[in-house]
């Protein structure tokens, strides 16, 4: 498994170097492509391959796969892949609007590195060094496209990113505190380690640190109120990098929020994990929906989507229970997909209309029929109608609510995953199927066909969230067992 792992990392990194060295060459979105293609595969060889889910390291204790990393690692290695090949046809000449393409190859890559590298490292400070490298590539590929929004998006997403990311940091400390005079020999701060001496740690340093946890890292995954950073980076980035920040980055995050709740809760139960990570879904819940009601703004309305769905996570995990966390991390991974194919579409539609206005956008089914087809079915698919996948884990969350007799948050998700489907579906509706001809401002500046590559890691995301939505593999299924019983879903 271990060396699987290494060979993930190495494609990424080799990718990057030699993607530097070519410069801003057609061949440099070859060679991305290609190896996170092979990367994603080997990933699934990893994870798949070693049956993971209830725990395994690997290289002593430098790596380390369970459930809940496994759910995480395929997730972001998706997302690293189907952007590459996305945007070895987005970069092209006179389609996509990225300026600075010199560095945007070697940036990609070494945000899929650090990304792939997230959920595997058992070392929480390489944890936290990992999802620092991701704030500062990430912030650098939000201003590729030059434009003075993108460099003010990127410097509030780092100000912001790294400030929590701090506060995490002490997060972190805090928890290892907790536990030093319990450890023994063992200094390095590892998962294993930690949770082994889980039930002797320091009760008052685990409360203080992972509510340091949680605002840290959350403000890494966009939760309220630490998400100010979220949609103007989401929105004002190149496409394929928003599809990146939505389904992996913020993935990623919650993995480390999630990864340090599992050895709080052996200290201090998984009541008190539980109601945090409530709150803060919650609030994320709300807020979220209330604002995709007014968006004039199609990337900025899908930014607070993401926001949405970190909270549905976040709520999901928090009313525990096998059901219900079973289907949050369900929704990881289907969130993942379903994001990348929303983002897909909006760089179709500012590549054709130059606009991220709504009121800009009109008659796109007419223009460009297989733009508009995945479009409307990338909103579809976010918004949770069946038989998509997001469908199938917001109902598993619902059951678990209802199963735990937490009505009112099983009603609280009904209620505002609904209002976020009336944003979204009345938005894109309004932008694919009305007629195009009315409004001189609201007409494509540019036709053409659509780009093979675009259309083939948009066909991609499709088949993932939609097949998922109707059946879940036997591996898949054990794995999101195994993830559900680390965080509160032991039954």
């Amino acid at each position: 498994m271990g060396a699987w792992l290494i060979v993930a990392l190495a494609l990424a990194f080799g990718a990057a170097l030699a993607t530097a060295a070519l410069g801003d060459r057609r061949w440099s979105g070859v060679v991305s492509a290609l190896a996170a293609v092979a990367a994603f595969a080997v990933a699934l060889v990893a994870v798949f391959g070693y049956h993971v889910s209830r725990g395994r390291h690997a290289f002593g204790s430098a790596f380390f796969l369970d459930g809940l990393s496994g759910i995480f690692l395929v997730s972001v290695a998706f997302v690293y892949a189907v952007v590459a090949v996305y945007s070895a046809g987005y970069l092209l000449p006179g389609i996509g609007h990225v300026r600075l393409r010199r560095v945007y190859w070697p940036l990609l890559n070494l945000f899929g590195l650090a990304l792939l590298a997230t959920p595997i490292v058992a070392n929480l400070g390489v944890l936290w060094v990992a999802v620092e490298l991701t704030t500062v590539v990430s912030a650098l590929l939000v201003t590729a496209e030059g434009s003075d929004p993108s460099l003010e998006a990127g410097w509030k997403y780092i100000v912001i990113g790294s400030a929590g990311l701090a506060v995490g940091l002490l997060g972190i400390v805090l928890i290892y505190a907790a536990g030093v005079p319990r450890l023994g020999d063992h200094y390095t701060p590892t998962y294993s380690v930690l949770a082994a001496a889980g039930p002797h740690l320091n009760r008052a340093l685990v409360h203080a640190g992972f509510a340091f946890v949680l605002v840290g890292f959350g403000t890494k995954v966009g939760l309220v109120p630490m998400h100010a950073w979220l949609p103007d980076a989401h929105s004002e980035g190149p496409s394929p990098i928003s599809a990146m920040l939505s389904g992996a980055l913020l993935a990623a995050a919650l993995y480390a929020v999630l990864r340090l709740g599992a050895v709080a809760q052996l200290a201090v139960g998984a009541s008190y994990v539980h109601v945090l990570l409530l709150v803060f879904g919650a609030l994320s819940l709300l807020l979220a929906g209330f604002f995709a009601l007014r968006q004039t703004n199609y990337k900025r309305l899908l930014a607070y989507s993401s926001i949405e769905h970190m909270g549905i996570v976040s709520l999901g995990v928090g009313i525990g229970g096998p059901i219900a966390a079973y289907g949050a991390f369900f929704h990881v991974v289907v969130h993942a997909a379903a994001k990348t194919l929303a983002f897909f579409g909006a760089g179709e539609l500012l590549s054709r209309f130059e606009s991220r206005e709504v009121d800009r956008v009109r008659g796109v089914m007419r223009a460009a029929p297989f733009t508009g087809t995945m479009v409307l079915l990338g909103a579809l698919a976010i918004a949770g109608v069946p038989p998509f996948g997001i469908f199938r884990s917001e109902l598993l969350i619902v059951t678990g609510g209802f199963q735990h007799s937490k009505f009112a948050l099983a009603g609280l998700l009904v209620l505002f995953a609904n209002v976020a489907f009336v944003g979204l579906y009345q938005t894109f509706h309004r932008m694919v199927l009305s007629r195009g001809d009315r409004d001189e401002r609201a007409t494509p500046r540019l036709t053409r066909s659509e780009q093979p590559l675009m259309a083939a890691a948009m066909l991609a995301s499709l088949a993932v969230v939609l097949v998922l939505g109707l059946w879940i593999p036997g591996p898949l299924n054990e794995l999101l067992h195994g993830a559900a019983a680390v965080i509160g879903g032991r039954t």
